[in-house]
């Protein structure tokens, strides 16, 4: 009892030290993003969570519709109220996987919990505030389906396990690798621990692995034509969802190629880059703590039986895959930073290697020194550096923002009173705004040092142009005129001899309509 009581207790500790370093981390990273409110692109709306049974995203749909009933009012994208649920959420997902992978190590701990929050796939997930604490619910959710199924013998708790991270694919598709990298990564967990070979069990475990993630995708499309037949919708084409996982043979070998490569030398300059400035050499040093402990772990496997030591290499060499597994899912050229949280999960493995599947006795009797603890050492070092240098870039993505904000509202300020001081201007004279996105001011300040930012929603370079700039028009400088069709302007002679706005001309009265033309 004493000894269960002390476990507990541990148990506990490692809890509340996850939970304190979650959001000390958090409000390091993601301070400047929950205490202000940056509103433009989808979030420019304020009250909406998104469009969800035409992106297959039919239990956020469900989830949304029963919040907007359980608080009785309608919705509102709230950043402080959002932001710490969504920090709450991944504290939530840490605590689950460092239980899971049996993690003891408090600075690891304190490391991963770190990594999983100011990862730049959060930063751009809560550029959308409205939708992401449901986002994060959902991956919680799946990973704790995902602990359940891997740690389950018995058939029922698979199945609900399995059913709860099926529901949670409908919440967000995107955070499929996430349950990916977790199933295969228990796998090579459970193959270190064995004794000897056992090839049948080895075939039972990856049969069950492979059964795990099919299981859940079965759930998820089995819930979306459901949906989709109640309510009538079709899915829509936006970043592939209509044709999720659909390609050629070749095309899916480019995909797994994307997926290594991605994995190894991740592309600097695009969106779905984890690893921004100098923070890719951290990462690449990391990869190679990885794979010194991984080889020292084969060795040591090698010495119980190369039979364990062939299974972890099959298992290890899909490691790329799972944590890119985003790549494989849909095109490539399709994926933006919000779809790649998933590759943060290759720091689970790292923290679990070096914390209990490191070999402890690896070349003490050869270099004298302990090599577990100084490659564990160097390691934590290097993600609490990581994590400084990527809440310094997620601090710069918010800073770009609040630019980006104020531009805006000061661009659409001027455009609105100068509308409203045209001869003739009522609050019921219609406004007609002809190509309305060729908006180009050669006064607009030109920023060379946030072209370096290429997350969304903050690699925009102006918001002038933006699908949503009438929203943010009538949110944020309360100009909210009634809307003439600009087809039955734009080829009058008098509107084809405008200048583009902002030169003197580009605003007109033409029979009882303000014309602007851009």
């Amino acid at each position: 009892v004493e000894n269960i009581n002390k476990m507990s207790k541990e148990k506990l500790n490692r809890l509340k030290l996850i939970l304190y370093s979650t959001f000390l981390w958090g409000i390091f990273a993601h301070g400047m993003m929950i205490f202000n409110k940056f509103s433009y692109h989808d979030d420019a709306g304020l009250f909406e969570y998104g469009l969800t049974y035409s992106l297959g995203r039919w239990m956020l749909g469900l989830i949304g519709d029963f919040v907007t009933f359980l608080f009785g009012s309608g919705y509102y994208s709230v950043p402080l109220f959002y932001g710490i649920f969504t920090i709450a959420f991944i504290a939530g997902i840490t605590m689950l996987l460092v239980d899971l992978f049996e993690i003891e190590n408090k600075w690891l701990i304190i490391g991963l919990s770190g990594v999983m929050v100011v990862y730049p796939a959060i930063t751009s997930t809560l550029g959308y505030m409205f939708v992401a604490p449901y986002f994060l619910f959902g991956t919680m959710v799946g990973v704790f389906g995902v602990c359940l199924a891997c740690r389950s013998r018995k058939w029922y708790e698979i199945v609900a396990g399995l059913f709860l991270t099926g529901c949670s694919v409908g919440i967000y598709q995107a955070y499929i690798p996430i349950y990916v990298s977790v199933i295969l990564f228990y796998a090579i967990k459970k193959t270190s621990e064995k004794r000897d070979a056992e090839w049948k069990d080895f075939f039972l475990l990856a049969v069950k692995s492979l059964g795990s993630c099919i299981g859940f995708m079965v759930v998820y499309f089995i819930g979306n034509q459901i949906a989709l037949a109640i309510t009538g919708v079709k899915l829509s084409d936006y970043q592939g969802i209509n044709d999720m996982g659909k390609t050629s043979i070749r095309g899916y070998l480019h995909r797994i190629l994307v997926a290594y490569k991605e994995f190894l030398l991740p592309t600097d300059g695009t969106s779905a880059n984890m690893y921004p400035f100098s923070s890719d050499v951290v990462y690449k040093l990391l990869l190679l703590a990885i794979a010194a402990a991984s080889v020292c772990l084969l060795y040591h496997c090698f010495k119980k039986s190369w039979g364990i030591c062939l299974q972890m290499c099959a298992f290890m060499a899909c490691i790329p895959l799972a944590v890119n597994f985003i790549y494989f899912m849909c095109d490539p050229a399709q994926v933006d930073s919000i779809m790649a949280y998933g590759s943060v999960s290759i720091f689970v493995y790292l923290v679990w290697i070096l914390d209990s599947g490191f070999p402890a006795e690896m070349a003490e009797a050869v270099t004298k020194i302990n090599l577990k603890s100084s490659l564990v050492n160097v390691c934590i070092v290097l993600v609490m550096l990581l994590n400084i240098m990527l809440c310094r870039f997620d601090n710069i993505c918010y800073l770009k923002a609040e630019y980006l904000q104020m531009q805006t509202i000061s661009y659409f300020t001027v455009l609105a009173s100068q509308i409203k001081s045209t001869e003739g201007f009522t609050p019921n004279t219609p406004v007609a705004y002809v190509n309305e996105y060729g908006k180009y001011d050669y006064t607009t300040a030109n920023i060379p040092q946030f072209k370096e930012i290429d997350l969304v929603p903050y690699g925009y370079s102006n918001l002038l142009n933006n699908y949503a700039w009438k929203i943010t028009m009538k949110m944020w400088c309360n100009f909210d005129p009634e809307l003439a069709s600009a087809s039955d302007y734009e080829e009058l002679p008098e509107v084809q001899e405008m200048p583009a706005y902002p030169s003197d001309g580009s605003i007109r009265m033409i029979d009882g309509v303000v014309v602007v033309k851009f």
